[in-house]
């Protein structure tokens, strides 16, 4: 394993301990906006409900008024994992972490399932519009990997006596990690899902249900993300508000980018939400890549949960969230050398809102996609230096 990670400790995925560090947006990963002005390569596409128009924004001449705002954004992101890849470090921990790489075993009875935990903190703040580098989301969290093993015959058994009544069931190759999630608008998030495999001919198979070749050559086929739409929430009367075509106002075609109202900055990046990460694969030009998936929308082999406060229930239900990540390297020996230094993510949050296309006069609960995407690069140097780089005055 790479970073000289303790090899009696396979239950550490591969991806977690690429994961480790401090990881922020590169200033060499943008676009040009205009002469002074270059977009890094995330954006959030963020439709809000609001029954009139912004003041100073006229209805359109015909049609109506969709019910909705919107509040899309480019952004800039600094998110750590914690944790040390010094093989120095006693248990690879980080000396300036609290939350720091831990295994958290649930004892079943007859065996033991392992959930290996990696936890992050993210800080994510605006990266053009009226709210330059102001906070717009902050969360933290941990992805977990599970396996199982042998249960130890008591709460604390020597070395080498687990039990041994042959009942340890491999884990569900659909539900081999996870993602816990904690929002500070009162939401909590968890997410099952997997890590791709490679099935070439070196595979060998785990009797762990553990990661075995997760590293794939060249770069990643990243698709075109939908139009995220609101959608009537009643799923037998399931339909996108008429909203996409004259003479009905639609926000998404319009760029909307003067400081008065700064809603809909791109109208190609609104249209298609994964275009930073395709740009980004362009940009780099990887020779190897990682990818893996997690998803609270019901699948074989696990239940997952999504949770919220009161308010956030009556008035924006967070209802499903997934998301997809990408490991990008340069070196075309990375399955070796372990020099992964780009992390790609596209995520999508539903949540339930209601809306009036009349003036206030009837609501109906719509279901509200908001996609978000980014590109962020490995801070280097150990993690103090990395904190130091990454410094904010909040911080």
């Amino acid at each position: 394993m790479p970073y000289g990670l303790d090899s009696k400790s396979p239950e550490f995925a591969e991806f977690q301990q690429l994961l480790i560090g401090t990881w922020t947006n590169d200033p060499e990963l943008a676009v040009e906006v205009d002469k002074k002005t270059r977009r890094p390569l995330s954006y959030n596409v963020m439709p809000l409900p609001q029954v009139e128009p912004q003041p100073g924004r006229k209805k359109p001449k015909s049609g109506a008024y969709g019910g909705f705002i919107l509040k899309n954004f480019a952004f800039r992101e600094t998110i750590r994992f914690n944790g040390t890849n010094n093989k120095k470090d006693a248990a690879h921990q980080d000396p300036e972490a609290v939350a720091v790489v831990a295994g958290a075993p649930n004892r079943g009875g007859t065996y033991t399932q392992f959930a290996h935990s990696v936890f992050y903190e993210q800080q994510v703040r605006f990266a053009e519009g009226p709210e330059d580098g102001k906070i717009v989301h902050l969360e933290n969290g941990a992805w977990l990997h599970l396996g199982s093993v042998e249960q130890k015959v008591g709460p604390y058994s020597p070395p080498g006596k687990p039990l041994k009544d042959g009942q340890v069931l491999r884990q569900p190759p659909y539900v081999t990690i996870a993602k816990q999630i904690a929002v500070p608008h009162g939401n909590s998030v968890l997410a099952l899902g997997s890590i791709d495999l490679n099935d070439r001919g070196d595979f060998k198979s785990d009797k762990k249900g553990l990661d075995v070749d997760t590293v794939f050559s060249g770069p990643p086929v990243i698709p075109d993300q939908f139009v995220p739409y609101p959608e009537e929430a009643d799923q037998a009367a399931r339909q996108t508000l008429d909203i996409a075509t004259p003479p009905h106002y639609d926000p998404y075609s319009q760029k909307l980018a003067t400081p008065g109202d700064f809603e809909n900055p791109s109208i190609e990046w609104t249209l298609n939400p994964n275009l930073p990460l395709q740009l980004a694969v362009e940009m780099i030009e990887p020779r190897a890549h990682m990818h893996w998936r997690v998803t609270t929308l019901e699948q074989f082999g696990g239940d997952s949960q999504v949770t919220n406060i009161p308010f956030e229930e009556r008035k924006s239900d967070v209802t499903e969230y997934w998301a997809d990540y990408w490991l990008l390297s340069k070196d075309r020996n990375a399955k070796r050398s372990g020099k992964f230094d780009y992390l790609l993510y596209n995520q999508t949050v539903l949540m339930e809102m209601e809306i009036s296309t009349d003036g206030g006069k009837t609501y109906k609960k719509y279901v509200f996609p908001h996609i978000t995407s980014n590109v962020v690069k490995k801070v280097a140097g150990t993690p103090t230096q990395a904190r130091a780089a990454t410094k904010t005055p909040l911080e």
